[in-house]
Parts: structure tokens; sequence; C-alpha cells
């Protein structure tokens, strides 16, 4: 049921003078994030709606590619990473997975090869990233890269991926963990978010290649707060640096039109050097630029977008990262759309006994997860929500939710016996909304 009460809020300024600013205070004190699209002086809002509601339309498992049927000659494509989205200016989508060695493949087709049967959707066999470069210098943050999250500006692609460093796979150090031993030895872990941009698409051409958005180590978006230390500091566990991105996603003010900015959240695993363990926002006004993105510095009165994660070698002088409600949010997330009937944003996690999903109002305040799917992580990984609906409506990254019968989780289902990998898909139903149908009247 909308709620017709109004509020006067007020705008609140940042510091964040690269991009537009703006935080709109509700008269209960609630800090909004905005942008643009806020004047200067005052807004009338409606109040939010209840927060959506989440479950499996129906009993139907379908599988979008099998890794031992769907091959590329005799290559088995296997997912080991979220699937992303996005559809180009011809109305072609693109879906795009890595596989463990950081090489990216894609599919390509329509909203009805998409939707209609799992399978009409065309594997491209020549892969479209090869994020397995190798690089032994870890200044250079170009080891291994596996695609995470994509952005479309209309022409160009780029694709923000999780750049793995490790020490264990330079000349095998004796110094740092090996995988499967016993050892009590530092992980020698080391991350940052890279990104590469794809050649423009055709027409003719669905193909994308994509390369790194600048020389190494110039193609790093977000770069740790630290240099990486030396071997007797290293945690024994967990990654030094941000990884693990969400999707980029819309940010929204409380009226629901778009507030300038886009978002994405960051993973932080190992708790070093002052810097706390959990999730990170990030936002720009521009993501086709990298060097824009700003990290939340933790004020949830005046939320402002400050901290510059740039190259620590030169200085080591980067700030820590402020985490978003650490003890909700506590492992990554996956993704987040938008739905607006409710003005509420819903992210996707999964826990260990399955996958979850939290809503928010701000990005910054969310709710106790609530189970989706009961799964381990063999049986549901990588879990994301996607709407095929939204890329006709201007909605080319997306970042919303329509549930109007083409929203779906998807993940990753591994044979614990065969190691055969599916990219598996259940469809969502928002059970106590009324479908939101996009058109021209209900753009993205």
């Amino acid at each position: 049921m909308l709620i017709t009460g109004v509020a006067t809020a007020t705008v609140v300024s940042n510091t964040d003078t690269n991009e537009p600013s703006g935080v709109v205070i509700t008269p209960e004190g609630k800090a909004v994030l905005s942008g643009t699209s806020v004047q200067p002086t005052s807004l009338t809002t409606l109040a939010a709606n209840a927060a959506p509601t989440l479950g499996l339309a129906d009993s139907v498992i379908e599988t979008f590619h099998d890794s031992d049927v769907d091959l590329c000659g005799t290559t088995k494509v296997k997912q080991d990473g979220p699937v992303r989205v996005f559809e180009d200016q011809y109305n072609v989508i693109h879906m795009t997975v890595s596989d463990a060695d950081a090489k990216g493949w894609q599919w390509h087709g329509s909203v009805t090869g998409f939707t209609n049967n799992p399978k009409t959707a065309v594997l491209d066999c020549d892969p479209v990233m090869i994020g397995n470069v190798g690089n032994t210098d870890p200044s250079q943050f170009d080891q291994k890269t596996w695609i995470q999250a994509f952005y479309f500006d209309g022409t160009n692609a780029w694709a923000y991926g999780h750049q793995d460093f490790w020490g264990n796979r330079v000349n095998n150090d004796p110094d740092c963990h090996r995988s499967g031993a016993t050892d009590g030895k530092p992980g020698c872990w080391y991350a940052s978010i890279a990104a590469w941009k794809a050649t423009p698409v055709s027409s003719a051409n669905r193909h994308l290649s994509f390369a790194r958005d600048g020389t190494a180590p110039n193609h790093i978006a977000i770069y740790p707060h630290v240099q990486y230390p030396g071997d007797a500091s290293t945690p024994t566990s967990g990654w030094i640096g941000y990884g693990a991105p969400s999707n980029i996603f819309r940010g929204r003010n409380q009226d629901g039109t778009t507030d300038g900015y886009w978002y994405m959240f960051a993973y932080t695993n190992s708790g070093y050097a002052g810097q706390a363990k959990g999730l990170c926002l990030f936002r720009t006004s521009t993501p086709a630029n990298k060097a824009t993105w700003r990290a939340w510095d933790g004020n949830t009165a005046t939320p402002a977008f400050t901290q510059a994660m740039t190259n620590p070698y030169p200085t080591n002088s980067n700030t820590t990262c402020a985490v978003v409600q650490p003890a909700t949010l506590n492992t990554y997330v996956r993704s987040v759309v938008w739905h607006k009937p409710s003005r509420h944003y819903v992210g996707i996690l999964r826990k260990a006994d399955g996958v979850y999903y939290t809503t928010s109002t701000d990005m910054l305040t969310w709710s106790t997860p609530t189970i989706l799917l009961s799964a381990d992580s063999d049986e549901a990984n990588f879990p994301t929500l996607i709407d095929f609906d939204g890329g006709d409506w201007g909605d080319d990254n997306f970042d919303r939710a329509y549930d109007n019968g083409k929203l779906y989780l998807f993940y990753r289902k591994k044979n614990p016996t065969t190691g055969n990998l599916r990219i598996t898909r259940r469809k969502i139903d928002i059970t106590n909304y009324a479908a939101d149908a996009p058109g021209s009247g209900n753009p993205g």
C-alpha cells in the first residue's frame, strides 16, 4: 500500500567536489543519499513503502549452461564468479562469467532468447577477456583478474574485476601458504578492483574484447589501503585490499528518481592494518572514469564519499574504508537491484545455509537477511538477481527489478562428485507488490 504522507527534507552538502553532492535529511533524521536531482533548498518526498518480500515463483529449476554438455570444442566453460549482464545499443544482451583461470566468456541474444528458453542465448566460444596475466610484481596489480561487474555507457563497456595477487603463485614462494597444506604460513594475498574496457560492439559483430583500461598499474579503480607487506606481517588468512565487487547500480533519491551517482559494494577480508573486515560502499558520477570512485567515510548523519583509494606504493597513505553495517552484511553482496514500487534496494548474498536477500532505502541501513533459497555453497554459489525486462527501457545495466515474469535468481550449481558446474536459475516473485511492467511511461 502506498503511504501518502509527505515530509519536507533538507539538503546537506558534502565535501566530495569531484561529483554531484548532497544528502537528503528527512525530518525524522533519516539520511538519504542524493545527487544532482536534489535542489539546494528543500525537497518534498513521499515516505517509503513497505519493504518488498521475495520468494521463489515456482518449483522449476532451469539450467542455463552445463559445463559438461555445452562445450566450446573440447573446452569446458566453468563459472567461477557471478554472471553479469548488460544490453548494448543494438538491443543485444551480453551475459558474462569468468572461469577459474580468469578467462571471461559471454552469451549474447535477445530478451526472448534469455527468457523463453535458457539455452537459446548463444555461447561465444572466443573468450572476451584473458584475465590471467601472471605478473609477478605485486605493485602492478596485474596477476589474475575475474570479471565481477559491468558498466555500459551506450557505446563502450567496462568490466570491473577482482584482481588477485597470491604470493604462492610466484615461483612457489616458500614463505607463503600453499593450497591444501596445513602449514601456518601467511596467505600472501593482495586484492584490488581493476577496470578493463571493451572495444565498441557493432551490429554485425557481437563479440566483446576486453583489455586493461590503462597501462598497469593505472588500470586499477580501487587500490588496497597499504602496500603489500613483507611475509612476516602478512595475515595468515584473508586478502589485503578490496575485491569481490557487487554489480554497479544507480543511486536513487527518496522519491525514486536517480541521484546522479553509480554505486558498488566491495568486500575487504582480512581486517588488516586498521581496516575493519566487511563491505565498503563506493560511488562515482562517471563509472567510465575509473579514477572517480570514492569510498563512503562512515558518517551516517551526512554521508560523504571523499576517500580516493589511490596507488599506495608512492606514499602508502590511503585511509581505511568504512564498512557498512558489518553485523548484517558480513559477507559479499553479489548484486543490488532497485524495486521502484517500494522504493527499496534489494541486496543478494549467501550464507552457509543458503541464498538470502536484504532490503534498504538508503544503502546504509539494511534489514536482517531473509532466506530465499536453502542450499549449501555447492548447491548455490555466486547468486545474482537479474530482471531481463529492463534493457529495452533504459535499464541497460540491469539494476532494477520489475517482477513482470522475467526476474531470475542466477547461481552456480556444482556436482560434488564429478565437478560438473551448471549455471542455474530460478524465477523470483515479489509477493507483496503487483508487477511493475516497464514501458515508455515507466523507464529504468
